[in-house]
Formats: C-alpha cells, structure tokens, sequence
C-alpha cells in the first residue's frame, strides 16, 4: 500500500507535460462537406414596399380603365340610302269579276269615232295664185216691177270693175235679194272693197232704181297658196286623232257608270279609216282630213292593281333592299298596251310597267357588324360609299377621340335615315 504519511514509499515520478498533439479530423466514410451558417438576411427597406405596391395599384388602375373604355365605347353609324331605282312588268287581266289569281274587277269598253276637220296649210312654200275674185252682193229693186236678171248679168264698180252674176235671180219690185258675182277677169283688180254695183245692161232710167251692194270686200283675185306635202296630212291627220281620242275618253268614261270606288284607266286608240280630199303636191290653202278612230276603253279597280304591284315589285326588289314607300302608292305605273280579249264579254288584257324606289334595308349584307368592328372612322365610310348602298355616313363616337369602332357589336348602332327625311 502506498504510503500516505511522512515515512518513506514509493516516491512519485513527476508527469512529463505531454506534447499536445495535432489535431486530427476523424475519418469519416462518405464525409459530407457542412456549408457555413449564412448572415442573417437584412430586412428589405420601406421604399421597396411602396414601389410594389404603387406598381399593382398602377396596374389595377390600368385594367380597370381598359375594362371601362371597353365597357362604356359606342358608335353611332348614321346612314342616308343611295335610292334605286326598281322595274318590274306584267300582264292582268281585267275582267268583271275576278275570281282567280292574276285578275283584276272592272269593265272594258269599246267604240268607234268618226269626224273630219278642215286645216290651213302651214307649211311649205308660199306661191302667187290668180283667180276671179268673187263675193256676195245684194240686188235691189225700187222700182215697181220685178226684174230678171240672167246668169252673167253685168255688174260694174263705182272703180270700174266689172262682175257677173253666176246664176239667174228675179230682184221683186220694191224688193231685195242676194246672189253670188265672180270678176270677168282673173288677177288682184277683182279684189275691191265693198262697193256699189251698177247693171250696165238695163236701161239708163232703170240703172237707178235697179242696182247692187256689197257688204263685205271681193276676194279671190290674187292668194297665197303652198303646196300641200304629206308631212302636212300627216301632221293634219295626227291633230284630228288627239281632238278626237280626247272627246272619246270622256264619253267612254261616261258610259263607264263609274260607282264611286277608286277607278283607274287605260285607253287605246286605232286608226280603221283615214282619208283628205287633197293629195300631196297640190297648190292649194286649205284642205279637210277625215277619220275613223276605234277607242278601247278599260276601267280597273286600283286597290287590286295595286295589290299585284306591291307583289310584282317585292319579288323584283334586291336583297338587301326595300321599297322607299311602304306601300306600293308612290309606285308610277304605267299601262304599256290595252287589248281588248271579248267585247261581248268586256274584258281586257293589260302589260303594265311600274318604277318605284328602293333603298337600303337593315338587313343589307353590307351591315354586318363583323366586317365594322375594329374598323378605323374612314374605313367604315368607304365601306358603305364604295358598296354604292349610301350616299352620305357619318359616325358618332364615345369617347370622342377614340378613332375606331368598338370590338363589342352590340355597342355599335346602325341608323338608316328614311327616304321621307331625305
């Protein structure tokens, strides 16, 4: 046992102060490399905060005008039609009672006119003519017995021209009678004023009591004449055909009995017979025309006419298009030609022709909204100006400085003016 007191035992060695030693990373299989511990991060500043959030106030801010401008953007296309003109022909029949499609109520009537005129000529050149002037005259007799007076009978001018008469007359005693006289010679001296007329013939002493007046100058000495020419026949003769088609329609439309219902009328005219008592190439101022006129005359009730037309013209409309009036009232038409089918039966066939005005109608391919929106103010004008369907647009937009149609189509109002407004 070791010692503890002050007696001898085993005396300790003093420790050698070990060397320290190096220290030496334990081997480890599959080492695995531990990276340092990194700083704390440092808190972003204030600024940062704010620019982010004024960036997604700017953006919210952005989206929602986008989505306003889109929202609240309209247009406003206010169209004035390019009118057209729209034709469509027919054939109706006008009979007395329509019974089936194609058919018109009414009556037909039928008669001939006949009448002569005389005419001056008015053409043609002028050319001199001498003759024996001529005149009435009246024979007076104051003396106490009856005178006869033999055709040729001498009758001299206080001038000094000489007459004859052209028949045998007897002047009664203490009376008067009238007779025709011709100058003995041909030229203008026979064209004198009225006068008084002595009978060389007759004794001096009767000359006196027995002797002629005029009333009225003699005439027929020396005239101006043409040369008739066909044209003037012709010219004469269409004159008579109006006076006398004209007179015809209104004894037609008297014979029509007419019952107060809204009548329309159609006539035609043929010329049976025509005929002049001159022939072209004679000299002559005057000359009578005669004619035979066959007038038809049809009476149809509007309304059912106008039923067809408003028919006929919708079936010939474009598409596109609509009549400018709503009904077929302001449509000309026009009855081309009347042929009577039975006079007995007083019926008539009609071609008639109508016009009317068509414009733009709102369902005019030309209106589609896919083929607007998006489109610059300019754009949408030549659309409609060079499709021909307009003759005028103007566009209203909002916000006012927005230049192009809305996207949305139903932000977008198409206006066509009415033709009444035009």
């Amino acid at each position: 046992m070791p010692k503890t007191g002050g007696g001898e035992g085993p005396v300790k060695k003093p420790r050698r102060k070990a060397a320290p030693r190096k220290a030496v990373a334990p081997r480890v299989e599959n080492e695995e490399i531990v990276a340092a511990p990194l700083p704390p991060p440092v808190p972003p500043s204030l600024r940062l905060y704010r620019r982010i959030a004024g960036a997604f106030v700017l953006l919210v801010a952005v989206v929602l005008a986008v989505v306003l401008l889109v929202s609240t953007a309209r247009a406003t296309i206010r169209i004035v039609p390019q009118p057209q003109t729209v034709e469509a022909a027919f054939l109706v029949d006008v009979v007395p009672v329509a019974a089936t499609e194609g058919k018109v109520r009414g009556t037909v009537l039928q008669k001939t006119f006949e009448q002569a005129k005389e005419f001056e000529v008015a053409g043609g050149e002028k050319k001199e003519v001498l003759g024996k002037a001529g005149g009435t005259v009246t024979l007076v007799n104051e003396s106490s017995r009856s005178q006869p007076l033999v055709a040729t009978t001498r009758l001299l001018s206080s001038t000094g021209v000489l007459f004859r008469l052209d028949s045998t007359v007897t002047v009664p005693a203490g009376g008067k009678v009238e007779a025709v006289v011709h100058a003995d010679q041909e030229g203008q001296t026979g064209d004198i004023a009225a006068d008084r007329f002595t009978i060389p013939g007759l004794s001096t002493a009767l000359q006196t009591s027995i002797y002629a007046t005029s009333a009225a100058p003699m005439t027929g000495g020396r005239r101006l004449v043409s040369v008739v020419t066909q044209e003037e026949l012709d010219r004469a003769a269409g004159e008579l055909e109006v006076l006398m088609f004209e007179r015809a329609k209104e004894e037609l439309r008297a014979e029509a009995k007419q019952d107060g219902t809204a009548y329309g009328e159609a006539f035609s005219k043929t010329v049976v017979q025509k005929a002049s008592d001159t022939v072209p190439g004679t000299e002559q101022d005057r000359f009578t025309v005669s004619l035979s006129l066959q007038v038809t005359g049809v009476f149809y009730r509007e309304e059912d006419l106008r039923q067809l037309a408003e028919l006929k013209l919708f079936e010939a409309l474009t598409d596109g298009f609509e009549l400018a009036s709503p009904s077929a009232q302001g449509v000309e038409t026009s009855v081309q030609e009347v042929r009577a089918i039975s006079e007995t039966e007083r019926e008539a066939r009609l071609r008639v022709e109508l016009k009317a005005v068509s414009v733009l109608a709102a369902t005019h391919p030309a209106l589609s909204k896919d083929a607007l929106v998006g489109q610059s103010l300019q754009e949408v004008k030549d659309h409609f100006l060079q499709a021909g369907v307009a003759k005028n647009v103007t566009i209203e937009v909002f916000p006012p400085w927005m230049g192009k149609i809305p996207a949305l189509q139903d932000h977008v109002d198409i206006v066509i003016q009415k033709l009444s407004a035009l």
